[in-house]
């Protein structure tokens, strides 16, 4: 049995964990430009002074993402999504908040002095770092066996077959898992790697009937798998000689750090060339990826082993306009092309289809004809609903008019998919005459299919958020109008700001109800004059009540100043009067009240009669 060292003091967090001080978390975020950081996931365009792009957050048609400079924060009108360069890491990579500090960190160069943080949150990231790490060395240890190693020799002869040289291998950091198990021992005990990190990192996996763990991956060539930061998550692991038993492809588990449903192999090298073709070109396999980009198509990607998912869709959105399929072309190949349009066709990609030749793959096309007659195939991609009439001429009689409705029907499941009203309108005269029906049975049939439950239809698994779903969105609803207007004026005009810091503000905000966010301005101690002591204000509160007041900022600008700003105190005030009038009014009502408090309660209610009154006649705008 195989034996391994303790675990090296890495999961069992300190008693004493680890706070970044406020004046460290303005200088990342002083030294982060939300452009940039933004943009290496979201084709942005200037918009004015700010930026504006497809939200990453939620499938969307027209742009509402807002990225604003001035501020250092973004905002999604959409969704209602917002936040400052903090937050965007945290949402967009899933990260804890001090990871997403130290990764700012980390890019803008600034030491991080730790003083007190929250043990739970210290012990989630202390575990995320270390599974990165491990994944990090046993990448370098497989890779090194790969290129020197005897044992690997079978390896690279597969390699050599498949006409992969040394150099793509190094660029790739191609590994082999040897399979001898004692070799991981040995290589974990150097490495002072604990069995349980290795087990949650899926590189070993625990077998209760042997009372042990063993290596997950043995004698195969190794695909590192990256996340958006080029970092190793994760490996998929290819058998070197055929096994009936075992699978052709072995992919790690779910991890902390890595699902299968969220990641694509090769998009940390080919998100830049997407955004700048607009185009991304999805592959079946890592080999076939990787030889695309070495033959200079750098903007190729492929699954992991998976059909395709919403995460992969609205992954690629971000960056693209258009999807080139780039499957075999045999049965199995039409299946996973349309079951892919079917996922990606409701974000509103164009979706086309690269019908390679019989018995080929990219790999091999490119080997043997060159690159040219894979871009000639990339040009002469069809529409996927093209692509699927074609294929169906080439295995059904569509001689006869049943069949060809048959078919139709079929079509129809995949047209109404189509996110625009145009671009269904358009493939359903297309669809009509490409199958010589009339226009009307195929608008009929889509309109019976858009009808028709099916799980097929990624809108019905996992809807992106509407606005009133958004609860930054549903906090500014529940919010009086007065103290929203109160707010926005402070958050725009640093004089009304602290000029409200001066009044009084217990009776308001304590009987008003739909004051949360005022309070939380006129509570504050931020300098409002500096955006950056702002942005950190807006990370130390809950995620709705950011994404609230992001929204705001992001607002146009609230104009009126002071005049405005007592003019809304004021109605804030009246309505505390109102209130209180309302409820000593619901009270007298009450049944078996004795004559002295009855007595009470009618002078309150004469007594707020006559504030009232007074408050309205200060209440009215003096005419200009």
């Amino acid at each position: 049995m195989l034996e391994f060292p303790p675990i090296h003091g890495s999961l069992v967090p300190s008693e004493t964990m680890a706070r970044v001080p406020e004046e460290t978390l303005q200088q990342i975020l002083a030294s982060t430009d939300i452009v940039e950081l933004i943009g290496r996931s979201v084709k942005l365009r200037r918009a004015g002074s700010n930026w504006q792009g497809l939200c990453p957050f939620h499938n969307e048609k027209s742009p509402s993402f807002n990225v604003r400079p001035s501020t250092n924060s973004y905002h999604c009108f959409g969704c209602g999504v917002g936040g400052n360069a903090f937050r965007f890491v945290m949402e967009h990579d899933g990260l804890t908040f001090m990871e997403a500090v130290k990764r700012l960190a980390d890019a803008a160069n600034i030491r991080i002095e730790e003083q007190v943080w929250d043990e739970n949150a210290e012990k989630e990231a202390k575990h995320r770092t270390l599974l990165i790490r491990v994944h990090q060395e046993i990448a370098l240890w497989y890779h090194q066996l790969l290129m020197k190693s005897p044992l690997a020799e079978s390896a690279r002869e597969y390699l050599k077959g498949r006409g992969i040289n040394s150099t793509v291998a190094k660029n790739w950091k191609l590994g082999y898992a040897p399979s001898n198990g004692q070799l991981l021992r040995q290589w974990a005990t150097e490495q002072k790697f604990g069995k349980q990190a290795l087990i949650d990192a899926g590189i070993l996996i625990y077998s209760e009937e042997r009372g042990d763990a063993f290596p997950r991956f043995r004698d195969r060539l190794m695909f590192p798998i990256c996340n958006d930061n080029g970092e190793v998550i994760a490996f998929s692991g290819r058998l070197l000689e055929a096994n009936p038993k075992m699978a052709k492809y072995l992919n790690s588990p779910e991890t902390p750090i890595f699902s299968k449903s969220k990641v694509l192999f090769g998009f940390d090298r080919a998100k830049r060339h997407i955004s700048k073709a607009g185009q991304a070109i999805v592959c079946e396999g890592q080999i076939d990826t990787l030889m695309l980009h070495e033959a200079g198509f750098t903007n190729a990607v492929a699954g992991q082993g998976t059909a395709f998912t919403e995460v992969h869709a609205k992954t690629l959105k971000r960056q693209a306009d258009e999807i080139v399929l780039c499957y075999d072309s045999d049965n199995a190949g039409f299946k996973a092309a349309e079951r892919a349009f079917q996922i990606l066709a409701p974000t509103g990609l164009i979706i086309k289809v690269a019908t390679l030749p019989a018995g080929e793959d990219p790999d091999s096309l490119i080997r043997k004809q060159g690159p040219e007659a894979f871009k000639a195939l990339l040009q002469s991609a069809q529409e996927f609903l093209d692509y699927q009439v074609d294929a169906a001429a080439s295995r059904r009689d569509m001689g006869e008019m049943r069949e060809r409705v048959r078919f139709a029907g079929e079509m129809a499941g995949n047209i109404h998919l189509l996110e625009s009203p145009v671009a269904r309108e358009t493939a359903i005269q297309r669809a009509a005459v490409r199958l010589s029906i009339p226009e009307d049975t195929m608008r009929q049939l889509v309109a019976r299919a858009a009808k028709q439950p099916t799980t097929r239809n990624p809108r019905d698994n996992a809807k992106a958020p509407t606005p009133g779903e958004s609860p930054g969105k549903q906090l500014l609803a529940s919010q009086d109008k007065n103290a929203i207007l109160l707010t926005r004026l402070a958050l725009a005009d640093a004089q009304v700001l602290d000029w409200l810091r001066q009044q009084q503000h217990d009776d308001v905000l304590r009987d008003v109800p739909g004051t949360e966010l005022l309070a939380l301005i006129w509570r504050g101690t931020f300098d409002p004059v500096d955006t950056v002591a702002v942005t950190v204000f807006l990370t130390t509160l809950e995620p709705d009540e950011e994404a609230a007041l992001n929204q705001l900022m992001h607002e146009a600008r609230a104009t009126g100043g002071m005049a405005e700003a007592e003019h809304e105190l004021r109605a804030l005030e009246l309505t505390r009067l109102l209130m209180m009038k309302q409820r000593l009014q619901t009270q007298l009502k009450q049944p078996g009240l004795d004559a002295e408090h009855t007595a009470e309660l009618q002078r309150e209610i004469v007594a707020l009669h006559q504030e009232i009154g007074a408050a309205q006649k200060s209440f009215m705008k003096p005419q200009s």
